[in-house]
């Protein structure tokens, strides 16, 4: 998304004052704004002119993604986190998660409604596939995010914009450990009631064993 900004030509721009305050004023946009920018700069040269126009260009970036594998038993799981940056409100449609590496042996199943969602200025709307495999799972999974967005005001829906796009790699998603929790009620009693001590038993078993590279970067993430 654009958004317009004053045109420098070049004989301002050799002026160090008016170079200041123009830095000024885009800082102060973009903190306003709270989004990831890009800057561009279009220079245009005239025939009949000395001088060259420069003209700076802010693209604002509306959303942010990230993913994270998650497992549940002999299950498991992709999420896809798309996060709104902006001020605006969005119509979100047509999310798709293909592997690159065509694999036949493994599918990604959605668990996402069909139906349009409507994500909101600074929301964060998920969306998971459980992956389900035939045979061993590959090494490394690359993976193509892909959401068709559009403005949520009426007048704006029919702006055609090119869908939002994420790539990632997801690796080692074998299952290092199976957690397991049960709480049991106080001793002579048959249900947890409210006011009253429980406990808590929390088992941990490892399901296989961490190489060196894998172990100390288990360790520093779990700190």
């Amino acid at each position: 998304m654009y958004l317009p900004s004053a045109t420098e030509s070049a004989v301002e721009k050799e002026n160090t004052t008016n170079k200041e305050v123009h830095r000024k004023n885009k800082e102060k946009q973009k903190q306003d704004n709270c989004m990831a920018t890009v800057d561009q700069k279009v220079t245009i040269d005239c025939p009949w002119s000395i001088y060259s126009t420069i003209i700076a260009l802010t693209f604002c970036i509306p959303f942010n993604a990230k993913h994270s594998l998650l497992s549940a038993g002999k299950r498991k799981y992709v999420q896809v986190c798309v996060q709104n940056l902006s001020e605006l409100c969005f119509q979100l449609s047509d999310n798709s998660l293909k592997n690159s590496a065509d694999c036949k042996d493994l599918q990604l199943v959605p668990l996402n409604p069909e139906s349009q969602q409507v994500i909101y200025s600074k929301q964060s709307i998920f969306f998971v596939w459980e992956l389900k495999w035939t045979k061993e799972l590959p090494l490394s999974l690359q993976c193509l995010f892909s959401v068709s967005f559009c403005p949520a005001t009426s007048e704006e829906q029919s702006f055609t914009l090119k869908p939002f796009t994420y790539k990632f790699q997801v690796e080692n998603f074998f299952t290092l450990y199976h957690v397991k929790t049960e709480i049991f009620p106080p001793l002579g009693t048959e249900y947890c009631k409210t006011g009253s001590l429980c406990s808590l038993e929390v088992s941990i078993t490892r399901l296989i064993d961490l190489s060196e590279v894998d172990r100390d970067e288990a360790l520093t993430e779990s700190d």
